[in-house]
């Protein structure tokens, strides 16, 4: 038996979606033979896990990204380790495919997966009950000689589309009704239609996970699949799909496909890819938001990290966005490694005009966090940004802190993603939670005050934050 683990990725209490890092996979071997069990730790109880830790699994993976989820794969290793210490201990996803050698150099940790995992996972298994295999001939994977010394396997090739399975077969569909909210408004269960993105963003992970590439299912294959996500009683959904699948006709495509199926679904198409024949669709097919990643108005910006439009372009789309009844959330960076302190505050300056012509959407400004891998991440080294040392630093790779020594405003812009998400994200995003919901409004308020007055120094919200989440990755380190 595998068993397969997805820590809790967030410091802060929020929505939780169904880990289809882990549900792939899993659904993947199970429907080769492979007993499975999974552990989110967002939605299972404790005891959970060391009830299946009694079952002596014989392969233990555990689904990491660069963030606080980190630290709780580290917690979670430990635990594991201490009850079972001899099972092969597995991280996946895409901090150890960014980061192969520094991840295979903690001690707890046996074998990386590096990108896709479902072939590995099989093959390292196999290899693994069957004994007497070598874990040099399995593509994709990292490993430790006996001497403790790494190893690098060359990289599996891309699971061909048609095997990628529905992942809520099996085991997986057993726990779909942990992520389910009866009528709530933010999307929980997520879907891929596709892998990877054809754009060149410089700093986005798809520049080394999938090399550029987007792999889509057929149009036949999305509406089966629909088709089981509403019987089994999911109505609202999130296509996880990088740029939706990249190309306009392919959404197109998927208008016949959505007009069967009563579904409310969210997504992340890019903004140069719709007109007002397309939004017009979209509602009518149930659509309720869309993310788009803007960066920046400035056109020297878009081309500099590789994004692929232009300010023009950007205009035309919130113009279509602004009369439609579908909720917009437009993403900004500052802080790139040649971006000047006043392109980043022009991006502020945008988000203002963002909010008079389109005064419903969402706004979120972030800092840019170099990746490892990424185009981007090799000019960011050379202009002073230093990556961690250990692999629990990069716990803190998070969109609420500057990890860039170039950015000088440092005392405006390490506050103003928080602002920016009280004051322009705030609804959508939290209407769900009924706990403290007052606080929130207050906390709300007090951001657009602060934002209309470009008040950022003393952040007293910004503190409050900040010792609380200290707090949370204190007791993230221990199990």
């Amino acid at each position: 038996m595998i068993l397969l683990i997805f820590p809790n990725p967030s410091p802060v209490p929020y929505h939780f979606m169904t880990p289809l890092a882990v549900f792939s996979v899993g659904t993947y071997l199970e429907e080769r033979g492979i007993e499975v069990e999974y552990f989110d730790e967002r939605v299972q109880e404790r005891s959970e896990l060391d009830r299946l830790l009694d079952r002596s699994p014989e392969l233990i993976g555990i689904s990491v990204l660069t963030s606080f989820q980190i630290l709780r794969g580290l917690s979670l290793s430990r635990h594991v380790k201490k009850i079972l210490p001899r099972v092969p201990l597995v991280w996946g996803g895409t901090h150890p495919s960014m980061c192969p050698e520094q991840t295979l150099s903690e001690k707890l940790i046996d074998y990386i997966v590096i990108r896709e995992g479902e072939g590995t996972m099989e093959e390292l298994y196999r290899t693994l009950v069957r004994g007497g295999g070598d874990a040099a001939s399995i593509a994709g994977l990292g490993w430790k000689t006996p001497a403790g010394e790494v190893r690098i396997n060359p990289e599996r090739p891309f699971l061909p589309i048609e095997e990628i399975p529905f992942p809520f077969r099996g085991k997986a569909r057993k726990l779909l009704p942990l992520y389910l909210l009866p009528g709530g408004g933010f999307p929980t269960v997520g879907y891929q239609m596709s892998r990877g993105c054809p754009f060149n963003c410089r700093f986005c992970y798809n520049d080394f996970y999938h090399h550029r590439l987007c792999r889509r299912k057929p149009p036949e294959v999305i509406g089966e699949e629909l088709k089981q996500l509403r019987e089994l009683g999911v109505d609202n959904i999130f296509f996880c799909d990088d740029s939706m699948g990249g190309k306009k006709s392919f959404l197109k495509e998927l208008v016949p496909i959505l007009e069967k199926f009563p579904l409310k679904w969210s997504a992340s198409p890019r903004i140069d890819a719709i007109d007002e024949k397309l939004i017009g669709d979209f509602e009518r097919t149930g659509c309720q938001w869309l993310f788009f990643g803007l960066e920046s108005p400035q056109d020297h910006i878009l081309k500099y990290i590789g994004k692929g439009l232009s300010r023009k372009e950007i205009d035309r789309g919130v113009e279509v966005m602004r009369t439609s009844k579908i909720i917009s959330t437009y993403s900004l960076m500052v802080g790139f490694p040649e971006e000047t302190d006043k392109d980043a505050l022009a991006v502020l300056d945008y988000a203002d005009e963002l909010h008079r012509l389109h005064p419903s959407a969402e706004i979120v400004i972030q800092p840019y966090a170099p990746l490892p891998g990424t185009d981007l991440f090799r000019e960011a080294v050379e202009h002073g940004f230093r990556p961690p040392a250990k692999l629990a630093d990069w716990s803190s790779f998070t969109m609420d802190r500057i990890q860039t020594p170039w950015l000088k405003k440092r005392a405006l812009f390490k506050n103003v993603y928080l602002i920016s998400f009280l004051a322009f994200r705030y609804e959508h995003l939290l209407k769900d939670l009924r706990k403290y919901r007052w606080a929130y409004s207050i906390a709300h308020r007090l951001a657009l005050f602060r934002w209309r007055r470009r008040w950022f120094g003393f952040y007293l919200e910004g503190i409050i934050y900040r010792l609380y989440t200290g707090w949370q990755y204190l007791k993230a380190r221990i199990f």
